[in-house]
């Protein structure tokens, strides 16, 4: 699987990028809530109903992973680079950028998918203060297991500022709220903490120390970084019993290895032909030019300009059709004289005439 875009689907395309879906992506999510609805951890069934609360995380980590990648996207383009495509697969989400070839571009390009991550973070702790009767804490566990499902009484167990505790319903605002709030916190410690290769964090950190150490050495330390962050995740993989997590270690280990290579022996490409910013964060493209590349035209500049273009012909060939007729009223006035001209002919003529005049 040379190219993972390859093995997508396209969803659509908004400011001017192609939103793709990994073929996996659905596959591995129907599987998270067979699993939330069947599945017996410990010899115990889950409380009734999980798996809809699997379904409502799918959801949600959906469109926080989407929001992530724009954010890099937006990013790359900001300082003056360009984003083709994202792509949401099974282990977060991919976004295809290029962008010049100075720290500070890539640092921005890299930091802007996690501060999306941390204002749509800010913002549901904010709501959470107002949507109840009581202002409400966000889950602060940062674990897989701190996601707010409901309990065996089927409520959603929230804490209080006042240091109580409150219950709310499944589907009320307060636990979409709380939920989307540990979603973005999630993936936004995921990405700075971590702060090792392919992930947003081992990028910012290379980009930091590339003034400093030249750009080979410093992708070796986010490389070397990234190798203590697979025992990390590797650990509480075995420890959870989490395929997943075990996955996701697996990939960065490759990732790192594969970067490796292409940096001791000058190879083509990264991992797949791209690199990847592991699960939940984003991907860019291992070659970057020497110089900025052209920005992309916007959907809205782009279809101005497509209108204008059209506006364009229409009065080139409204010209080409008035010269042609004035041609042949002057050939009948020239053969049969000038009374022969009806009166609508005369008023065209006049018409015709006097905008030639007035562009002289």
């Amino acid at each position: 699987m040379h190219d993972p875009f390859a093995w997508s689907f396209p969803l659509g395309r908004l400011f001017g990028i192609t939103i793709r879906v990994h073929w996996l992506f659905p596959f591995v999510a129907l599987g998270f809530v067979l699993h939330a609805a069947f599945g017996k951890p410990g010899g115990h069934p889950l409380p009734e109903g999980t798996w809809v609360d699997a379904t409502i995380l799918i959801v949600i980590l959906f469109f926080t992973v989407l929001f992530h990648e724009f954010g890099h996207c937006f990013g790359a383009r900001a300082v003056r680079g360009d984003a083709q495509e994202v792509l949401l697969w099974p282990l977060g989400g991919l976004a295809n950028v290029e962008v010049p070839n100075r720290p500070r571009a890539h640092f921005l390009t890299a930091a802007a998918g996690p501060a999306v991550n941390l204002v749509l973070a800010l913002g549901c702790a904010l709501l959470l203060l107002t949507v109840h009767e009581k202002a409400l804490q966000p889950t602060w566990s940062p674990l897989p297991d701190g996601f707010p499902f409901r309990d065996s009484l089927g409520q959603v167990a929230l804490q209080t500022w006042s240091g109580g505790e409150v219950a709310v319903g499944p589907y009320t605002l307060a636990a979409w709220v709380a939920r989307a709030f540990w979603v973005n916190y999630f993936l936004f410690l995921m990405n700075v903490v971590l702060m090792g290769f392919p992930l947003d964090g081992g990028r910012m950190l290379q980009a930091g120390l590339w003034p400093w150490l030249g750009y080979r050495q410093a992708m070796l330390t986010a490389i070397f970084v990234g190798f203590g962050v697979v025992c990390v995740i590797g650990l509480y993989a075995i420890i959870k019993d989490s395929v997943l997590s075990l996955s996701l270690a697996l990939f960065i280990a490759y990732s790192c290895h594969r970067q490796w290579v292409v940096l001791e022996t000058g190879g083509e490409d990264a991992v797949f032909g791209y690199d990847f910013s592991q699960g939940y964060t984003s991907l860019e493209r291992d070659h970057v030019a020497a110089a900025p590349p052209p920005r992309r035209v916007s959907w809205w500049r782009a279809w101005l300009q497509r209108r204008a273009a059209r506006k364009l012909q229409r009065e080139m060939e409204e010209r080409e059709a008035e010269e042609k007729r004035l041609d042949d009223l002057l050939d009948k006035v020239h053969r049969q004289g000038q009374a022969a001209l009806t009166d609508e002919e005369k008023r065209f003529m006049k018409r015709v005439s006097d905008r030639y005049k007035n562009r002289r």
